[in-house]
């Protein structure tokens, strides 16, 4: 198997390759879900595994699984987990339409595929991770739902223009939308370019809008907020 590796901030190695690596939305939303090292967590379309690998390099000691449909990205985060000495992330490679288990999660993330309409330039395999061909909204909130404690939370990363879609999905199977937080690349930019969303199993009804988290400085580099995110102060 060809990869590559990349280093995190207090030495977790990770192994990519050229369909499954990772991007600043997956370290986004893994600050942005706050999960504490005690909860056991579940990562939905995994990839790589770098969401569970992040939460280890930054201290969590709980159990997380890592659930990707594609084998090939289950063998990277087997790899990394081999590399690391890891004994408490658990790689499947499974659907989550139809995974069972009887544990049940604190935290699930999920960050899933953003585009849903033109035709995709990719091959067929990329295609199905860029494209959200088959895995809907819907169906990752009533797994969720299926799979959180009481008051567990689901955390998404998604697309400005999809909101609606996540917080009817999540409304739908009892998920309620706790926390919205859009992302802009710099203070003056026009519009967000990605929505971070905390649902809570059979939670009651509020929703705080937090401020937006601004990617750039005025200088072009990275913002203190993004910095701190990334473990670099």
């Amino acid at each position: 198997m060809d990869y590559t590796v990349e280093t995190l901030a207090h030495g977790t190695q990770v192994c990519i390759n050229k369909t499954h690596r990772f991007g600043t939305d997956a370290f986004l939303l893994s600050d942005f879900c706050g999960v504490k090292y005690a909860q056991t967590a579940l990562d939905i379309g995994s990839g790589c595994g770098i969401i569970p690998l992040r939460w280890k390099d930054r201290g969590h000691k709980a159990m997380a699984v890592a659930l990707e449909i594609d084998a090939d990205g289950t063998a990277l985060l087997n790899e990394s987990i081999r590399l690391n000495g890891l004994e408490n992330i658990q790689a499947v490679n499974r659907d989550i339409r139809s995974w069972k288990t009887d544990m049940q999660f604190d935290v699930i993330t999920c960050n899933p595929p953003y585009f849903t309409a033109g035709k995709p330039k990719d091959d067929e395999k990329k295609a199905s991770f860029r494209h959200q061909l088959t895995l809907t909204d819907d169906d990752v909130a009533a797994a969720a739902y299926r799979l959180l404690k009481d008051n567990g939370k689901l955390c998404i990363c998604q697309r400005p223009q999809r909101l609606a879609t996540v917080i009817y999905a999540m409304k739908s199977n009892r998920i309620e939308p706790k926390v919205v937080r859009f992302v802009r690349q710099r203070k003056d930019s026009p519009h967000p370019w990605l929505v971070l969303v905390d649902g809570r199993k059979n939670g009651g009804r509020s929703l705080t809008v937090m401020p937006d988290l601004i990617m750039e400085n005025e200088s072009g580099g990275f913002s203190d907020e993004v910095l701190k995110i990334y473990n670099k102060i």
